[in-house]
């Protein structure tokens, strides 16, 4: 479907619009999935700038994703729009039920768009954009960082079946989305270079593998998996 048409069509209960490959929109298509809810994907290409249309700016004037529109409200921000999806379906908990377990989820969530997101960001666009020769001082800084909070999730799984307890929690679909880009820049033809020591996951983290191996068992993994990945790197 072209995006020029999706706007002449009825909205369906959720439509979540996103970015193909964007880790917090990844986030929140793996939460309606984990909920079991229905919903409409509407992707915007991002290399023709269509989150920056004036189509798509009528529905966010910030022109940012992920967004979800449910019965006419419109809610923007990746964790904004978790939290009203565990309250709009409160059945599997995303947040837990209980507070140490709450306060550690949260903890987790807010680490990830604090110490994980930017550094991965350092280390993959300049990849992805043929920009590591020039750009390597930013590069071997960022993946320090990286590798720190690394670690610390290494450690935190021993024994664990997820990031926090036995069950699956918006830690674990926060986190989840941010390692792959990481894991798909590693694996990029000429990457090998940088020596960034966290390519294969399983050989350099394998409790986060592990765990990775889990939320990627997950029902309706598949239909949240970013589409233009399956072309390739």
């Amino acid at each position: 479907m072209m995006f020029g048409q999706i706007w002449s069509e009825p909205v369906a209960e959720i439509a979540c619009y996103y970015i193909s490959g964007s880790p917090p929109c990844w986030t929140v298509m793996l939460a309606l999935e984990a909920k079991g809810l229905a919903y409409e994907a509407r992707r915007l290409d991002n290399g023709k700038g269509e989150q920056k249309g004036e189509a798509f700016l009528a529905v966010n004037p910030r022109g940012t994703v992920p967004v979800l529109v449910f019965d006419g409200l419109v809610v923007r921000e990746t964790n904004a729009i978790l939290a009203f999806l565990d309250a709009l379906e409160p059945d599997p908990p995303l947040f837990g039920t209980a507070l140490p377990h709450t306060a550690a989820i949260w903890q987790t969530v807010e680490e990830t768009e604090a110490r994980l997101r930017t550094p991965i960001g350092s280390v993959t666009r300049p990849i992805f954009r043929g920009r590591t020769a020039e750009m390597r001082d930013q590069i071997d800084t960022a993946i320090v960082q990286v590798r720190d909070v690394l670690d610390e999730l290494e450690a935190g799984l021993a024994g664990a079946s997820y990031l926090v307890g036995e069950t699956l929690s918006a830690a674990d679909l926060a986190v989840y989305p941010a390692i792959m880009q990481l894991m798909r820049g590693a694996t990029r033809d000429g990457a090998e270079v940088l020596d960034l020591k966290v390519a294969p996951l399983a050989e350099h983290y394998p409790g986060i593998a592990a765990w990775a191996g889990r939320v990627e068992a997950l029902p309706g993994y598949d239909q949240a998996y970013p589409p233009h990945w399956r072309k390739g790197p």
